[in-house]
Formats: structure tokens, sequence, C-alpha cells
């Protein structure tokens, strides 16, 4: 796409639509990713969906710039509310928290459905959002990405209405980014393993119980 390219988390995000599909953008802002998913060839439509005028109105007009207003439609909604109207393949959520995009998931009936898949990209609670999908919905695959000196994953699953249990560490990390231990997955080790060194002192200092937290890092730190 002619003077257009997508960051690193969002290019992580796109790698997890199928190949024709029709793509929710839920939350989508400038509509960067539709924009981008459609104009390459990967998605056959999308609709770009946000809960305020004002990125409604900014999509729109990017939409316009690029000349795909037949291809992209913009629509300004709670969440996934009236998503089956567009009959959407593959719903992105992302650039929200965790527990934001568990309960825009868990308002939804349409996605009691094995066909479509859900890509979650949360900027926080990623070990609740896991929690919730841990009851009903497969994760397909996870991967991870770096930009601007930050980490974000991202989380491809479907439901099936089987209840699954995780460890903390598959909770905080990802059973299949721990599977796969790709290129950036000892960066995220790193990091959690040090966020928990570093709550087990303020909780020591408080006079609390840490034992919970010291069996979770001797489970992070036996990944390394």
């Amino acid at each position: 796409m002619k003077n257009f390219t997508l960051g690193k988390r969002l290019c992580a995000v796109a790698s997890f639509v199928r190949d024709g599909a029709v793509v929710a953008d839920i939350g989508t802002n400038h509509a960067y990713l539709p924009i981008y998913l459609v104009s390459s060839g990967i998605a056959s439509g999308a609709v770009a969906s946000d809960i305020k005028d004002g990125p409604a109105n900014c999509a729109r007009d990017n939409v316009r710039r690029f000349m795909l207003e037949d291809k992209i439609e913009v629509r300004v909604a709670d969440g996934l509310c009236g998503i089956e109207k567009y009959k959407p393949t593959d719903i992105v959520i992302c650039g929200m928290g965790g527990e934001l995009i568990a309960d825009i998931i868990d308002a939804s009936e349409y996605v009691k459905n094995e066909d479509i898949r859900l890509i979650l990209q949360p900027m926080t609670s990623i070990k609740e959002l896991r929690s919730y999908l841990s009851d009903g919905f497969l994760t397909i695959d996870e991967n991870i990405a770096e930009e601007d000196g930050k980490l974000y994953q991202v989380i491809c699953a479907r439901y099936d209405g089987k209840k699954r249990n995780y460890t903390e560490a598959e909770l905080e990390l990802g059973k299949e980014n721990i599977r796969k231990r790709g290129e950036l997955f000892e960066k995220l080790l790193n990091l959690a393993i040090a966020k928990k060194r570093k709550a087990i002192d303020g909780q020591r200092l408080g006079g609390r119980d840490v034992s919970e937290l010291e069996n979770e890092l001797k489970e992070l730190e036996k990944l390394r």
C-alpha cells in the first residue's frame, strides 16, 4: 500500500487475520488496520467501529482518503453491539485494557461460534483476559511484538465452549508463546521475572505473606 505502513504492534495483529476475511476492528481509532488489511488484499471487507464520534470521524476521513468507502464501513457503537449485521469472520479488539476486552466479548453472543476468530491485543491485564478466555475459548496462537521499547502480546482465539486450566506462568506469558519461545520470548520472560521480584519486595516491606508470589517467581524462573 503506497505511503502506508503499520507499526510492529499492528503488524503482529494483522498477521492473524485470515485471507479473505471480513474484519471488524473494535476501537478502530484511525482505521489504519482495516485500511491496511483491505488495501493489501488480505481482507475482503471491514467494519471500523468506535464508541466515540471523534475517532469514528477520523476513521471516515482516512477511509475516504484511500478511496475504500465501498469496502470499509465506519460505525459508532458500543463494543460488539449490533456487529452481527456485518457478519465479520475475524474480530480485532486491541489497544485497550484486558478486562475491558473481556467485558466486550462477554456481552456478545455473536462470538460464540467456532468459525469466528478473535484477535486480541490488550495493553494491560493480560492475565485477567487469558483467565476469562480459559472458560470457553481455545487459544489458537499467540505472538509478541516490540515497538518503541515496549512489548505487546497478541492472542488469537476462537470459541469452543471448553474450560481449560492454565498455570500462572501461562496466564502471564501465554502457553503458545512458551511453546514457541520466539525471539522476543526471553525479553518478555525477564521482564515478568523483574516485575514479580519487585512485587515480592514491595509486599514483604508491607509485612504481607509473599509465599504465593515466591512460588509464581519460581515457576517463571524455571522457564529460563
